[in-house]
């Protein structure tokens, strides 16, 4: 069961909505809702504009929660360090949720900049997250949830940070995507195995192999989540290493900028 939901508030596309999916969710599991609002400081300049949209935003949330009977804190921030980006404050909260809930990624003309934010916080806050369409009227999430496996460590870990919304789905497919038949029977192998375990918490899970054929792994998941009605698409994000430092693999990014329902991620 969730027991702290941590949403993070702005005036971007999607926030409306993403406070609503929050608060049903919050509502669901009889979880206190955290509204985190940050200002942060890229120059050296004058906040006030920030704390005239954040008051805005702080009365949207406290409207919203009170006629919802919510439990529901306001967590105003105001990051006085010039140059700490957004990700590093937000992360530093997320530690102390169950889950995060934050936006998707905006001006897409700019992706490699935007996904930065996501990347960090996937990478860093060790919580799962929730990234929510910017566009679109969904309101609540987590009733008709697609797993997307792939046997291994970031799909088992993807499965048990998500265990809470499972156990309280009406429906959850496990989804393998299979380039041949080969792969297909092991992975029918795997899935069977975590059908059992789920099935130990309470979890009535079906699974499904879907052939790859010409497409690439992101159609094939987005267009079987479309067929199935899917509401909440969870996967664990696979990450590589480069001489920097770890990255988010091509098939983790391309699903950040292009899914219109939510993506429960975890790493």
């Amino acid at each position: 069961m969730l027991k702290d939901i941590l949403v993070h508030m702005d005036r971007g596309a999607g926030c409306t909505a993403r406070l609503m999916a929050a608060i049903d969710l919050a509502h669901r599991h009889h979880a206190r809702l955290k509204g985190l609002y940050v200002i942060t400081h890229p120059h050296y300049a004058s906040s006030s504009d920030y704390f005239a949209d954040s008051s805005q935003v702080r009365e949207f949330f406290i409207n919203a929660t009170s006629k919802a009977n919510v439990l529901a804190e306001w967590q105003l921030v105001d990051w006085n360090i010039v140059g700490t980006p957004l990700h590093s404050v937000v992360t530093s909260f997320a530690y102390h949720a169950d889950l995060l809930l934050v936006g998707q990624p905006a001006y897409l003309h700019k992706r490699t900049k935007c996904l930065e934010y996501h990347e960090h916080l996937l990478l860093a806050s060790g919580r799962p997250v929730v990234v929510f369409p910017a566009q679109g009227e969904i309101f609540k999430f987590g009733d008709r949830i697609t797993v997307a496996w792939k046997g291994g460590r970031e799909s088992a870990r993807a499965i048990h940070d998500a265990l809470p919304l499972l156990q309280a789905a009406g429906q959850v497919t496990l989804a393998a995507i299979t380039h041949n038949r080969a792969e297909q029977k092991r992975e029918e192998q795997s899935l069977a195995t975590m059908l059992d375990h789920l099935q130990q918490h309470g979890v009535q899970a079906v699974s499904a192999t879907v052939p790859l054929g010409r497409s690439t792994i992101a159609d094939v998941l987005l267009s079987y989540a479309i067929h199935e009605k899917t509401d909440l698409l969870v996967l664990g994000a696979f990450a590589y290493k480069s001489n920097r430092a770890p990255f988010l693999s091509p098939l983790t990014r391309e699903l950040l900028i292009r899914a219109n329902i939510p993506l429960l991620i975890s790493h």
